[in-house]
Order: C-alpha cells, then sequence, then structure tokens
C-alpha cells in the first residue's frame, strides 16, 4: 500500500478534531455540575448507588471562603470544615476536588482565549505582510519589484544566515566579557544570549543579577525601538507643529506591550519621531552620546547636567558595539513652568549590521516613589551614508505628572515639540553647522581659528549659565527669595565668587513666563532688528553694533550666531570700555537671545584665543517657544516668552540680607522689559 502524507495529515487533523470535540463535550458536561453538588459513594461502583447532595448557599459561602485562603487544606483543616458545617470529610474532599478542577478549567479557557485572540492577529499581520510583498516597489526605479526564485531566496537566507551566526558570536563574545569566562557549552544558545537572565539555573551566582537584568531590558527596549523605526501609518501621523511625526497611542498598545509595566495614575505620554541627514560620521555621533561631557556639549540648553553612574561595559573587540551604561540626566525646556526631566535610564549601543547601528535608553528605578518621569524606549537609529554623513532617526518616548506643567505649556509638550525628536535632530544639526563654521577655512575667514574656538567655548558657557539659572540646574546652587506667581517674577539669589575665591557679592536671578500675541519665529526677529532700548533695559546704551559678527550657519544671515556689540558712541577715555556678548539660535521649536556685559580686556583674551574660563558672566536673555493662547486649541497661537534677567549686587554679602527696596527694583526691571516687548509687536501690527 502507498503511504499518502497527505492523507495522514488530514487523518491527524480528523483525530485532533475529535480529542479536541470529545475535551469540549467533557467541559460543557462539567460545567452543568455545578460546585453546590457533590458526588458521595455509599460503598457500590454502580452508577445507581450514586446519589447527590446539594450544598445550602451559606456551605458554599464558607467553602468559598476557606478556598480563597487555601486550596489544599489538611486533613485537619478538612475535618474542622466538616465539623463547622455539618457536612462529612468525604464531602469536603470533593467540593475542593471539583473547585480546583473548575478554576484550573477557567484558567486554561482564558488562556486560550488570548491565544487564539493572538494567532488571529499574527494571521493578520501575515496577510498584510504578503500583501506588501506582493505589491512592493524596487527603491532605485519604483517599479514593481520582481519576486526572487527560489534558488536566489535560498542564497539569501544561506547569507542571513551567515551573519546571524557572527551576529550570536558577537553576542557570545559580549556575554562572555560580563560573565569574566566563557560560557559553557551547554547554554550557547540565542535565547540565553539575547535573554541572559531568563535562564538562571544556567548562571553562576558570582555574577551581578542586576547587570544581566539591565542587559535583559535593553535588549527589549533595543527591539521596540527598531520596529518603531521602520513602521509607519498607522503607528505615525504626521506633526502639523514642528514637522515631525507623534505616536499613535491606540495603534501602539494594541502592538507592544509596556516595556516599565502599568503607566503610574496621573501620567500621560508623549513621543515623537524625527529624521534627518547629519554631517557627522556613525562613528563619532556614537561617541557623543556614550560620554557624557560631549553629549551635554552637543545639546547645549537641552541637558542640564548628565553624569555616567556606571559603565557595565564599553564594547567589545574594540568598538562600542554592545557598549552599556547607566546615567543619569536633567532635561530641560527653559522656562520656571516646565519642571525639568530627572531621568536615570540604560543607554545601550549596539551594531544590527554593516553600518547600522541602535542606542537606546530606557529608565531603570522608574516605579520608585518620586519619580515624576519616565523615559520608555528612546533614541536613535544611525544609517552610515559614506562620505561623513549619517541619516537619524530619532525617536524620544515619555510618561510624565502632567499635573506638574503649568497649563500655558501642557499643549506645547504634549504636542512633542517641547521635548520631541525633532528639537533633539534641530540641536545635533545646529551644532554640527557651528562645527563647520568654526573649523572651515573658507567660513569666516576674517577670524582666526583659534578666535573662533574661543569665542564660541565663551558664549557656550554664558547660554550654560543662563539656562541653569531659569531650570535651577548644570548643579548651580540658588537660594529662592520671591516665588513665581501669576504677575510676579520668581526671583533667586547666590553668592558670586571669583576665579580667585573672592566674594563679589550676591547675584540675583528675575525669571518670568508671558504669553505674546504673535508668532515665535516672527518675535524673534523682531528682538534682533528692533531697537534695542525697547526692550533692553541693561545693556541697550552699550549694544549698538556688531563689533564681531561670527555667523554659525552656511551664510552670514543665518539666525545662529556669536556677536560681540559695542556702543555707537566713541568714547576714548575708557580704559577698559564695556561690550556685550551675545548668541543667538533659532528653529521651528524654539529661538533663544542671550547676552551678557563683558570688558575690552576680556574681548581681547577671546581674540588672541586664549583660556576664558575664568571669566565672570552674568547673562540675562529671552527663550521664546510656540504658544497656544487660552485654551490650547488651533495650533500655534502666539508665543510664550520666558525672559531671565542676572544682576550682581556688589553691596549685598549673602541672600538673606535682600531687602524689599532691592526686590522692588528687579521687578521694575522685569515690568519695563515685559512692557518693552509688548510695544514692539504692537508696532509692527
Amino acid at each position: 500500500m502507498l503511504h499518502n502524507p497527505k492523507m495522514e495529515g488530514n487523518g491527524n487533523q480528523r483525530a485532533m478534531e475529535g480529542v479536541l470535540s470529545t475535551t469540549s463535550d467533557e467541559n460543557k458536561n462539567y460545567e452543568s455540575v455545578s460546585n453546590n453538588e457533590e458526588e458521595i459513594n455509599l460503598g457500590s461502583s454502580s452508577s445507581s448507588s450514586r446519589q447527590y447532595s446539594r450544598h445550602t448557599p451559606k456551605q458554599i459561602e464558607e467553602l468559598e471562603r476557606f478556598f480563597k485562603k487555601n486550596a489544599h487544606p489538611t486533613e485537619k483543616e478538612r475535618i474542622e470544615i466538616g465539623s463547622k458545617l455539618n457536612i462529612t470529610e468525604k464531602q469536603v474532599i470533593f467540593w475542593f476536588q471539583n473547585r480546583r478542577t473548575q478554576l484550573k478549567t477557567q484558567n486554561e479557557r482564558h488562556e486560550n482565549t488570548l491565544l487564539k485572540k493572538e494567532n488571529r492577529q499574527l494571521k493578520l499581520e501575515n496577510s498584510a505582510l504578503k500583501e506588501v510583498i506582493k505589491n512592493s516597489l524596487c527603491n532605485k526605479c519604483g517599479a514593481q519589484a520582481i519576486i526572487l526564485d527560489e534558488s536566489i531566496h535560498k542564497q539569501r537566507v544561506e547569507k542571513e544566515n551567515m551573519w546571524l551566526k557572527e551576529e550570536l558570536s558577537r553576542m557570545t563574545s559580549l556575554v562572555n566579557q560580563m560573565w569574566g569566562r566563557p560560557l559553557p557549552n551547554n547554554v550557547i544558545n540565542p535565547s540565553d544570549i539575547i535573554n541572559p537572565i531568563t535562564n538562571q539555573s544556567h548562571m553562576s551566582f558570582d555574577i551581578p543579577i542586576q547587570r544581566n537584568r539591565y542587559l535583559m531590558h535593553a535588549s527589549r527596549a533595543m527591539e521596540e525601538l527598531l520596529k518603531l523605526g521602520v513602521v509607519n501609518v498607522p503607528i505615525w501621523n504626521k506633526n502639523k507643529e514642528d514637522g515631525g511625526e507623534t505616536l499613535n497611542f491606540v495603534e501602539y498598545v494594541r502592538a507592544f506591550p509596556p516595556c516599565l509595566g502599568t503607566k503610574p495614575l496621573g501620567f500621560v505620554s508623549e513621543a515623537t519621531r524625527a529624521s534627518s541627514v547629519v554631517p557627522m560620521t556613525c562613528s563619532t555621533l556614537i561617541e557623543v552620546l556614550l560620554n557624557a561631557d560631549q553629549w551635554k556639549e552637543v545639546f547645549i540648553g537641552m541637558i542640564g547636567s548628565c553624569t555616567t553612574m556606571e559603565v557595565i561595559s564599553n564594547g567589545t573587540r574594540g568598538s562600542r558595539n554592545g557598549a552599556l551604561q547607566l546615567m543619569k540626566a536633567e532635561i530641560q525646556v527653559i522656562s520656571p513652568l516646565v519642571p525639568v526631566r530627572v531621568l536615570q535610564f540604560i543607554r545601550f549601543a549596539k551594531q544590527q549590521a554593516h553600518g547600522l547601528w541602535i542606542v537606546v535608553d530606557l529608565s531603570f528605578d522608574s516605579r520608585m516613589e518620586g519619580n515624576m518621569t519616565r523615559r520608555c524606549p528612546s533614541g536613535c537609529i544611525l544609517l552610515d551614508m559614506q562620505n561623513g554623513l549619517t541619516m537619524v532617526t530619532w525617536i524620544e518616548h515619555t510618561e510624565y505628572d502632567e499635573q506638574l506643567v503649568s497649563c500655558q505649556y501642557r499643549q506645547l509638550i504634549s504636542s512633542g515639540v517641547g521635548f520631541g525628536a525633532q528639537r533633539w535632530i534641530n540641536a545635533l544639526l545646529r551644532h554640527c553647522e557651528s562645527l563647520n563654521a568654526i573649523t572651515s577655512p573658507t567660513l569666516n575667514h576674517h577670524l582666526f581659528p583659534d578666535t573662533k574656538r574661543s569665542l564660541k567655548a565663551l558664549a557656550q558657557r554664558m547660554t550654560s549659565t543662563f539656562c541653569g539659572g531659569i531650570c535651577l540646574t548644570d548643579g548651580q546652587q540658588w537660594d529662592l527669595v520671591v516665588d513665581h506667581a501669576p504677575g510676579i517674577p520668581r526671583i533667586m539669589a547666590r553668592r558670586c565668587i571669583t576665579g580667585s575665591g573672592e566674594s563679589m557679592g550676591i547675584v540675583t536671578s528675575a525669571t518670568y513666563s508671558i504669553w505674546i500675541p504673535t508668532n515665535h519665529q516672527h518675535l524673534f526677529n523682531m528682538l534682533l532688528t528692533k531697537d534695542r532700548c525697547i526692550w533692553d533695559v541693561i545693556c541697550h546704551r552699550i549694544a549698538g553694533r556688531n563689533m564681531i559678527h561670527l555667523p554659525l550657519g552656511q551664510d552670514k544671515t543665518s539666525p545662529n550666531c556669536i556677536s560681540i556689540l559695542n556702543s555707537n558712541i566713541a568714547t576714548p577715555t575708557e580704559d577698559n570700555p564695556i561690550m556685550v556678548l551675545q548668541q543667538t539660535t533659532s528653529d521651528m521649536t524654539g529661538s533663544l537671545v542671550v547676552y551678557a556685559t563683558v570688558d575690552f580686556s576680556t574681548v581681547s583674551v577671546v581674540m588672541d584665543g586664549d583660556d576664558i574660563s575664568s571669566v565672570a558672566l552674568l547673562p540675562s536673555g529671552f527663550y521664546v517657544v510656540p504658544g497656544y493662547g487660552k485654551g490650547n486649541a488651533g495650533g500655534e497661537r502666539g508665543s510664550m516668552v520666558t525672559m531671565g534677567l542676572q544682576v550682581l549686587h556688589p553691596d549685598i554679602a549673602t541672600s538673606n540680607l535682600i531687602t524689599m527696596e532691592t526686590i522692588s527694583m528687579i521687578n521694575d526691571l522685569v515690568g519695563q522689559t515685559v512692557k518693552g516687548v509688548k510695544e514692539i509687536v504692537q508696532s509692527n501690527q
């Protein structure tokens, strides 16, 4: 007789259907016998000699109460239960047996329902993928893609298999390095390497369990980040505010399990994605992300402070592949009305393929009480494009307590403009342009390279001090004098110490945020082009014209620039005239104007390219972002302007000696500044 595999398969299928049908019937029969009925065997094996005794509702209630405490009572407990309920021990045994069986059946049905739902979802995804493959287009010519024949497909699979073996080897090297010795052969398998704590029976007890847990969570976060980087609609929607994309959370919840567990009560989510080609090599960008000092320098103004808490792995085989470290950072929007996001997170860098890297962040200890922000899988996907260029896809995903954010800023934050991916991409592009402006021999050739570097370093320190004074970050220690309230600026104070350790008095910092009814980039342009004496109450007399102008963009008209301004009025009798150092930056997510007085001797140090680290700066300025007015509807409606003024009081020794007269003087300065900003807006309407 010929053996027919197809018939055998059908026979097996029918046999399985019969088993399933029988099982289903048995389950139905079981359900028909409720827990309030117990079979009592009176001594005969005949079915006719069996009787059924129905328990009273009170007995069932007591039995259920005992069952919740202990589903497997001891003989002594069974006797006590029977005596209390006036039933036999055998009846107690039967009831508990049936109750356990019923609970097991219910759990199995629930699991079966979940598996069926997951199976249907997988079938739908499979069908969608088949349809995509069927209708796929060629990336180069845009024509219908040709489906490869079986031999070519086999060759591809073999190549991918070789690559996977190499990847397995690299991951094995990483785990070996973390364990401190080679793994035994019986545990070298992909699942153990990707999730090294899933099989702890194979682990040596001298290995830090926590570090392996970090690696497991980082691997899962990286898998999610990679998927979020390649999918489009319906997961991502175009963001009209900043040109990036926002996450569709309904579709996201369906597709991804939560990496950090259940969202805390009162928390909301914001997630964005943005992409751009960046003129920086992939390896350089990875070093920037893994070095805390470089990371802060590149994203000046966005990162208040950052430290590397622990380096778990520096990578393998002399590269950053597999680098894993714990970091802490303060991420900020420059306003006293938006809380600084203090984050502790894992940062994991991994090479997925030749020229393709992923750097992922994920909060750890996110469930600790007091954490107001959780960093879900975030980071960037880096594709090396040769010629010093890298395609960067940046994803930011955060959960935070919205009640801590002022109503005036909630729409800005929830839309992803405040902390979103587009802001990180813009800052990265701005840094690359400034590097080019400093190092290029053709741009700004009227200044020596050392002069440009020294001027940029001084301006960066000024900007960092300004942002830290508003957000109270960067390790700056301030004493609260007057808290922020409607119509009242927040006033802080600190001692001013020179480089030699001498006290120069007290510095006060006044900060105030206000809504202005005009577009944020339009307001930024007016601040730079209108008469400065209208809004600048501190430096307008000495900031009349450009003495030095250093554009940090591709041309002289770039809004990103550094300038040294001096007075239009010549004062030949002054030995050390006062000038103004100013830096401006602007993009679709916000604009910044920061300035501080400097004397001629400081400018001379800058021009010579010498060290400027001891130069004291008291920066003031504005940070302007899109505003949404009252009601937070209809897109951008005006601007939110945060102004900061720092003033030195050499006659005041400590902050507790600040008088009401001093506070009144500071309030007047802020009031005049607000009035001046409103005047330049009204004059342009």
